[in-house]
């Protein structure tokens, strides 16, 4: 293995450098480690990730977010990486509980004989691989050491939805490779109880080996950075409604659903739609904008340093993705007070409550975005409304619920 990596200080992904730990989840590290030791009786004292930072994606945001949870609790973290690059890789809390080390194969699957040795070195250490081809390597090093070490799995997303697009005979040997692999864990998280449905599908696994849990999403340092000024002139001295979305701009996302949906309600009420991020669409986008003649109304904004001073003085935010698992952006809207309308993906029904705190609409369907968007903005709920219906996400909430989980786990014993 490579030397330790080196992050810079950082309390948490998106707060300010230098930053004290006390404050994070209400607590200093001493109270939070004092805590989780009486609650979970000693049991996860450490903890290995194994983890790809490949990207500036979701993943890699709870990752950080559950990583800083975990150490402010006492627990030692040490993180395996299969990648480390992007963005959120230099974000990792600085702490004398977390060691990062790159591991040296390229891959997944390369990364096999090294975990392999880590296994036989730390035969008492959970191991929890994070994503479906972390899983598979884990768990193939778990079997070739003869299952005698824990590993646990964490999957994100709706395998079978995730894939149907790709090639139909590599997604069957892919799901092959579940089913054989998967049975070599001690348990897997899924994070929404449509994942979850999808690889007790894919696996067979019975209930009892996954576990749904929430992602630790909404931070402390949402709610400051909320606070700060917008720096959208359409946000900054708002003239009209002002829609908003965030997210790769890419297929996945949909934002032409969404742009097209805008069209239909533009013309019934005056609005702006703001979308913020930015990826291999762009151009198609704003194809669209001109040929539909609305480029003056909406703004392909680009990536902002903080997306939460300006989602934050929006009247609406919408999600018209075609493929999700839980996504943090609608969460932490939600958790600001921020009307939210969505496409029906991954646990988005679950967390609007099928249609209590927000509409939820089918995907790609235009004219039923663009209704659902004009009946969220003419009857809008009370903003606690909405911040109550995400506490299960608050990050000292559900790092609290992983540390109960893999305690129990960690007790249960190697799978066979």
């Amino acid at each position: 293995m490579n030397p330790q990596i080196k992050e810079p200080p950082l309390t948490h992904p998106t707060e300010k450098r230098g930053q004290s730990l006390r404050g994070k989840c209400g607590q200093s590290l001493r109270e939070s480690k004092t805590e989780a030791n009486e609650n979970y009786g000693h049991s996860l004292r450490q903890l290995t990730i194994l983890v790809s930072y490949s990207g500036s994606g979701g993943v890699e945001v709870i990752t950080n977010h559950l990583v800083q949870g975990l150490v402010n609790a006492g627990i030692k973290v040490e993180l395996l990486l299969l990648k480390a690059r992007g963005p959120h890789i230099d974000k990792l809390p600085e702490h004398p509980g977390l060691t990062v080390t790159k591991l040296n194969a390229s891959s997944a699957i390369l990364a096999v004989p090294e975990l392999v040795r880590y296994l036989k070195k730390h035969p008492n250490r959970l191991l929890f691989a994070i994503k479906d081809r972390a899983v598979q390597a884990a768990s193939i090093a778990n079997r070739i050491n003869r299952c005698k070490g824990r590993v646990v799995g964490q999957i994100h997303t709706n395998m079978l939805t995730g894939l149907a697009s790709r090639n139909g005979m590599m997604v069957r040997f892919r799901f092959a490779l579940m089913r054989l692999l998967y049975r070599y864990l001690t348990g897997v998280i899924a994070v929404s109880q449509d994942a979850a449905s999808a690889l007790e599908t894919i696996t067979g696994l019975p209930d009892a080996r996954i576990k749904i849990l929430p992602n630790p999403v909404i931070t402390p340092a949402i709610a400051e950075k909320s606070a700060a000024a917008p720096v959208h002139p359409w946000l900054t001295n708002k003239e009209c409604p002002v829609v908003v979305a965030a997210g790769r701009l890419s297929s996945q996302k949909n934002f032409a659903l969404l742009i097209r949906a805008f069209d239909l309600l533009r013309q019934r009420i005056p609005l702006k739609l703001v979308i913020f991020g930015e990826g291999p669409q762009r151009g198609e986008l704003e194809a669209l904008c001109a040929e539909l003649s609305i480029s003056e109304h909406v703004s392909l904004f680009g990536f902002v340093e903080n997306p939460y001073a300006e989602m934050k003085r929006a009247d609406l935010f919408v999600l018209s993705s075609d493929c999700e698992g839980s996504p943090t952006v609608l969460t932490e809207c939600l958790s600001m007070g921020i009307p939210c309308v969505a496409t029906d993906v991954g646990d988005v029904a679950q967390t609007l409550q099928n249609g209590r705190v927000g509409r939820v609409v089918p995907c790609n369907d235009t004219q039923a975005l663009a209704d659902a968007m004009q009946a969220a903005m003419k009857s809008q709920l009370a903003g606690q409304i909405l911040v109550d219906a995400v506490s299960q996400f608050q990050q000292d909430t559900a790092v609290s619920a992983y540390i109960e989980q893999l305690s129990r786990w960690q007790e249960t014993g190697p799978a066979r």
